[in-house]
């Protein structure tokens, strides 16, 4: 089995984090990881073909359903998800776009390291410090240390 194959690698992730569920005994979790997974596959997919509408109700399904099941408020939250999925119909290009712009709000907040910033000068006070003279270091040295001029 080559491990270059999309096949290969996904069977490997999922061998992997059955170990992670079972060392940890997490089985509670995996019908919400389940029910996320096919929401995010079902609005991949839709998505691709074109389907808008469809990939933002298959989201809002697979990724509520899941957060129901986590949160135990299964019943009362299936007749949320299905009022929500109705006041939906017909403007789920509307919802989504606003969904990618409040992520991106989010993104933003955190900040982020530029890769090629220029280290910033050190703040200068109003009254520096004289410098320290190397016979001022001679004097404090005690020992026999090793002195370093920069």
């Amino acid at each position: 089995m080559n491990l270059n194959q999309p096949q290969a690698r996904t069977a490997g992730i999922i061998l992997i984090t059955l170990g992670v569920v079972a060392i940890f005994n997490l089985w509670w979790l995996l019908p919400a990881a389940l029910l996320a997974m096919g929401g995010v596959v079902v609005y991949r997919r839709q998505k691709l073909i074109g389907q808008t509408g469809q990939a933002v109700q298959g989201a809002l399904w697979g990724l509520g359903l899941a957060l129901l099941l986590l949160l135990n408020f299964l019943i009362p939250g299936v007749l949320l998800l299905g009022g929500a999925s109705l006041l939906m119909r017909g403007r789920e290009a509307e919802v989504e776009a606003r969904f990618w712009a409040t992520m991106g709000r989010l993104g933003r907040r955190r900040p982020t390291p530029a890769l090629n910033a220029q280290p910033t000068p050190p703040a200068r006070h109003a009254h520096p410090a004289p410098p320290v003279t190397v016979e001022q270091q001679e004097a404090q040295r005690n020992g026999n240390e090793t002195i370093r001029l920069n």
